[in-house]
């Protein structure tokens, strides 16, 4: 059984600013969004794929970005983020449908 992921898209221009502003903005996956290395002088290491492809792709292609989703409150997040001042290595899980809660929290 395969559970559909809501993908987020930006509705308009606005939206998708404040958007990469607040996830790309203080990613360090992108080191020209979050001011790291000045765009001209960026390679192609320097920027994160998934937000060139979420303006070539429509949200319903198979090529649209699974990270950028609507998290289990309604709020549009990026679940490739990882704080500029993360240590490198691998990140942290994020927590999804298909993972079994091993430490439920009692009322």
């Amino acid at each position: 059984m395969s559970t559909e992921i809501p993908l987020f898209r930006p509705s308009n221009g606005t939206q998708g600013e404040s958007f990469i502003a607040g996830w790309c903005g203080r990613c360090k996956r992108d080191r020209v969004m979050n001011g790291d290395v000045d765009a001209d002088m960026a390679s192609e290491q320097d920027c994160c794929p998934i937000i060139g492809a979420t303006y070539a792709y429509d949200v319903t292609h198979p090529e649209y970005p699974r990270e950028w989703r609507y998290d289990d409150d309604g709020d549009p997040v990026c679940t490739a983020f990882e704080p500029v001042d993360a240590p490198d290595g691998p990140s942290c899980a994020t927590r999804d449908a298909h993972t079994v809660d091993m430490f439920e929290v009692s009322p």
